[in-house]
């Protein structure tokens, strides 16, 4: 009742609640978009869907022989990541060798033991990298034109042979490499080379509008590649024999059966996924024949490229990994790996953006976590907290394990690598910050605004948040966060706290908290480094004269409205030297300090709710020449969202049930006299008392004194209520 009762005469937070729930919503609309593209996509392929062909096992694209050590709590990422390489790499010999993100035209071998980059290789051509494999020593690459055989020589690399031939796809098996290509013609094709010599030694051409699906698998002198044809609606696996491109079996499957990743072929057995629009289905035939073994339908249509281990399939649904008998087909364990917990209900977060499998664990990513669960039945042995993804990307995507390294890509393909060190390996120098300012410094005119760059050198790359401070300590405005790279990131301050309020005078310091990528923290708080605020906000306490100098003699210019923000930009004596803007205009000259109320930078943070002076116009956008959506009648309610220059974002009631949002000029709206308490916790307190005792909202003590919602409050905390 009481719950009903708040809700009945706060129609506003409602409709903020409302607000916040449809960014939500909006936030999710994007997820389901990400994981339709990771359900629905049909041609799985090495390059440029993060699943690498070349990591891990041949044939087997995320399955692992490696052994993690036991004491996953020590999983952190190593101290530097590969900055700019792409998700288009490959392993051999305890070498990374990747091309670059951006034009993919340079090729670069780094030493996995030491993470420095031994040499790189740069091609000429107009396009670049497609893909790539190492083997041996030997790194595979191609382009749209051209195959390259690059020998590591250590310190070098030598080109061995180049094919001139446009390929991807591309995998080895015995000393040939197989690939996707396209004939004179223009018809798709499967071409191979000699991985020794590079002499072409078959290819079999596909028929005119057949294609090639997902990707290869190979093993026992056979090669196993799905062709389709959309418009004749036919869709068969085929096996040829990889000396000759003879063709030894086809398998019919239905065309609306699309083979979903990359088959695996391991002991004798083909195994694939086909994914249509209704039913999933898992299917295992014999190499040497293409008779259906079995065939497995796992619950769910979200799903990740299967994994065969020893013994199992291992495969995902929206909630559950499933392991499936390698040789039966029968489910042997389902265990939940979705990450849930109750927020006003059970909540479940669905859906794994990568899956890689170790000889005894499953790693996946969920919820920008990474988990661990025991490969035998199911179990979770250990989850990582929320991982910071680089700015920008939304997830976190474990492609490969090696040895006791994670190999993670994320969704704007920069590479990282975990690893589970050990003791003599861990990490425990803190990062460190450069903050490149003077002893005091003030806002200029930096690209049309009034502002101050920030120059801020960090010793590595790390999470950092940078934030604004008054002399109280009170946050004032968070001007950085993320992951930033090592060197020299510029921030920029406004002047302004998180809302576009202008902050008192005075001084402020920035603080900077790091997180490096082995979870070292380290904290600067600059009070060497002051910002020097020389114009700041103040509030009309009472109709007030402006006058033109600091003397009740000298002449009014006009009289500022009670509630009004003026500006304060000096003080002489018993006067404040003040500007008051009505869009256009600007006035100068002098108020009385009586008159004038200098708030707290929280008392200004604070500011929601105010009352429309006049008649007021509200805009579809800040600005005199954008449309009138409703024009609003003296004394309305109104609440403040934000200040845009002299225009304030507001909420209001469009009729008695309907609330909307637009923007109205500063001077037609009185602001309240906001006055700040402070609050000593008794037993019995929660939030929802103390702010019914004070007569205000929770949010706004959560603000106010920068509250975690979700941890309890003590007997004696001493809380700031803003009133």
């Amino acid at each position: 009742m009481m719950f009903n009762h708040y809700y009945r005469n706060n129609p506003f937070d409602i409709y903020r609640q409302y607000k916040q729930l449809q960014a939500q919503n909006e936030q999710l609309r994007k997820r389901i978009k990400e994981l339709k593209r990771l359900v629905g996509n049909q041609n799985l392929r090495a390059n440029d869907q993060n699943w690498e062909m070349h990591l891990a096992d041949q044939g087997n694209t995320n399955f692992s022989s490696a052994i993690l050590p036991a004491d996953l709590t020590l999983l952190t990422l190593k101290k530097d990541p590969f900055n700019n390489a792409s998700a288009l790499f490959s392993v051999n010999q305890n070498q990374l060798y990747s091309v670059e993100r951006i034009s993919k035209k340079i090729l670069s071998a780094t030493d996995l033991d030491t993470y420095k980059e031994r040499w790189n290789f740069s091609i000429e051509e107009q396009n670049g990298f497609l893909d790539l494999i190492a083997r041996d020593g030997v790194i595979y690459a191609s382009t749209m034109t051209k195959i390259y055989a690059i020998k590591d020589n250590g310190s070098a690399p030598q080109t061995l042979w180049t094919v001139d031939s446009f390929a991807n796809r591309l995998l080895i098996d015995q000393n040939t490499l197989f690939y996707l290509t396209r004939t004179t013609e223009g018809l798709n094709a499967i071409g191979t080379v000699d991985v020794t010599t590079g002499q072409r030694k078959w290819t079999y051409p596909l028929k005119f509008q057949e294609q090639l699906e997902g990707v290869f698998a190979a093993g026992d002198n056979r090669l196993f590649a799905n062709i389709r044809n959309p418009v004749q609606m036919t869709s068969k696996m085929y096996a040829f024999d990889t000396s000759t491109g003879t063709v030894l079996w086809t398998y019919n499957l239905d065309s609306s059966l699309p083979i979903y990743g990359a088959p695996v072929y391991k002991d004798g057995k083909l195994y694939f996924e086909t994914k249509p629009a209704t039913t999933r289905n898992i299917w295992a035939l014999e190499g040497a024949s293409g008779r259906t073994l079995w065939k497995f339908s796992p619950t769910g249509m979200f799903t990740q490229p299967l994994s065969v281990t020893s013994d199992s399939l291992i495969v995902l649904d929206e909630t559950n990994i499933i392991s499936v008998d390698k040789n039966t087909g029968v489910q042997k364990w389902k265990t939940l790996y979705a990450e849930q917990f109750v927020a006003g209900g059970l909540q479940t977060v669905k859906g794994s953006s990568g899956m890689v499998v170790a000889s005894d664990k499953i790693i996946l990513a969920n919820y920008n976590k990474i988990k661990f669960f025991n490969i035998a039945n199911g179990q979770l042995i250990y989850s990582t907290l929320q991982l910071t993804p680089t700015t920008g990307a939304s997830g976190l995507r474990p492609i490969g394990v090696i040895k006791d390294t994670i190999f993670v890509t994320e969704t704007n393909q920069f590479l990282y690598t975990y690893a589970v060190p050990k003791t003599s390996q861990l990490d425990t120098e803190k990062p460190t910050a450069t903050i490149d300012l003077p002893a005091v410094s003030q806002l200029t005119m930096q690209d049309g605004k009034n502002q101050i760059k920030i120059p801020i050198t960090i010793s590595e790359t790390a999470d950092m948040d940078v934030t604004i401070v008054d002399e109280s300590g009170q946050l004032v405005q968070t001007i950085g966060w993320g992951r930033h790279l090592k060197g020299t990131s510029n921030f920029y301050w406004d002047g302004k706290n998180s809302r576009g309020f202008n902050v008192i005078r005075g001084n402020y310091y920035p603080i900077v908290k790091l997180t490096d990528l082995a979870g070292n923290k380290n904290e600067y708080t600059a009070r060497d480094k002051s910002i020097l605020i020389t114009e700041g906000f103040g509030l009309t306490l009472k109709n007030s004269n402006l006058r033109s100098a600091a003397t009740t003699q000298s002449t009014i210019l006009t009289t500022i409205p009670a509630g009004s923000e003026v500006i304060i930009t000096g003080e002489t004596g018993d006067w404040y030297q003040i500007e008051y803007r009505i869009i256009s205009a600007v006035l100068k000259g002098y108020v009385s300090k009586p008159l004038i109320k200098v708030p707290t930078n929280q008392e200004i943070q604070a500011i929601e709710n105010a009352k429309t002076r006049t008649n007021v116009n509200v805009r579809s956008n800040p600005g005199t020449q954008y449309d009138t959506k409703i024009v609003l009648p003296m004394n309305t309610d109104i609440i403040i969202y934000s200040a845009i220059g002299d225009w304030y974002s507001i909420e209001y009631k469009k009729d008695i049930n309907t609330p909307d949002s637009g923007y109205v000029a500063k001077f037609t709206v009185t602001l309240p006299t906001v006055s700040t308490v402070e609050y000593t916790v008794v037993a019995g307190d929660s939030l929802w008392k103390i702010a019914q005792k004070n007569g205000v909202t929770i949010d706004s003590i959560v603000k106010a004194n920068n509250l975690d919602p979700n941890q309890p409050i003590y007997i004696g905390q001493k809380l700031t209520i803003v009133k």
